[in-house]
């Protein structure tokens, strides 16, 4: 009896510190504060353990409320996959968890599009990051689409390659009337220098050169709002080649330092093994294989 009220009471610890504490948890969920403290007090009582740290001030969690965490956050997504499974046949299958680098996002949202046309009941979640290991191997997310240099060293996961990306350094006209047009990486100014996400003071790459870190005059969060600024003149920027290509002819962007243009980043879709890995995730990563062999 005591392993079945476990089950909602973990059910309860994961809302209450996902919500950052008992009384957002109950709005959530539709309950008070108090049966849901009382429902924690009991399970902690069950467990021998503190899970939660109470004060009037601060809701915290304990070392072993983490670790406690970890496992009935999975039970959470595995109860939850499973109601899926129990209401639509299949359609859990169908549903594929993307998570993506910000300069992919773009081109991810494209292959969802067209994967989408040939798969009507396909269904896409996606997040932009650097890729969360983690999250892949807990299953709460199928695949993702890294630009790392070094791969995941574990038998859990399977790296297929997608091919390159090419980056190139890009500004607009405008700026290069006021900036001028630098012959030398070294003739770059970090105040007319723009990134992606927390690159702030992040590193800057050249062919031949030792990467440098720039103190960039604004990072953006969106890959998106990052190249309506360089288009607007604000700066200059490192974007992938596919995003820009069309501004060339139009003369929105040109391309700068084009003989120190950096080494392309190696683009692999992360999986779980195969037996893990839904027919829908894999049928994904092998479109976007077919489509990316040409990518430049």
């Amino acid at each position: 009896m005591d392993s079945i009220d476990n089950l909602g009471d973990l059910y309860l610890l994961v809302q209450a510190i996902e919500a950052g504490g008992f009384s957002a948890a109950a709005t959530k969920l539709g309950t008070t504060r108090s049966l849901i403290s009382r429902r924690i007090l009991a399970l902690e009582e069950r467990l021998g353990a503190r899970l939660l740290h109470r004060n009037a001030r601060q809701f915290g969690v304990t070392a072993t409320g983490e670790r406690v965490y970890q496992y009935a956050a999975a039970m959470c997504e595995a109860a939850q996959a499973a109601e899926q499974a129990a209401l639509i046949p299949g359609e859990a299958q169908r549903m594929i968890r993307i998570e993506a680098h910000g300069l992919l996002s773009p081109m991810v949202a494209s292959l969802m599009s067209d994967f989408s046309a040939l798969n009507p009941r396909a269904r896409f979640s996606m997040t932009v990051g650097a890729g969360d290991m983690n999250r892949l191997l807990r299953q709460q997310t199928d695949v993702i689409l890294s630009l790392r240099e070094t791969l995941p060293d574990s038998t859990d996961v399977v790296a297929r390659s997608l091919g390159e990306l090419r980056r190139v350094t890009v500004a607009s006209p405008d700026l290069l009337k006021r900036v001028g047009v630098p012959k030398h990486p070294g003739e770059l100014d970090d105040d007319d220098c723009l990134a992606l996400g927390a690159e702030a003071s992040g590193f800057w790459h050249f062919r031949g050169m030792t990467p440098r870190r720039r103190n960039v005059r604004v990072a953006f969060a969106d890959v998106a709002a990052l190249l309506a600024a360089v288009e607007g003149g604000l700066g200059v920027a490192q974007l992938p080649h596919y995003l820009v290509a069309d501004h060339f002819p139009t003369g929105k962007l040109t391309t700068l330092l084009e003989a120190f243009e950096p080494e392309p980043l190696p683009l692999h879709a992360l999986t779980v093994t195969g037996r893990v890995a839904s027919d829908a995730t894999v049928s994904f990563v092998r479109f976007i294989q077919s489509r990316l062999s040409t990518l430049s």
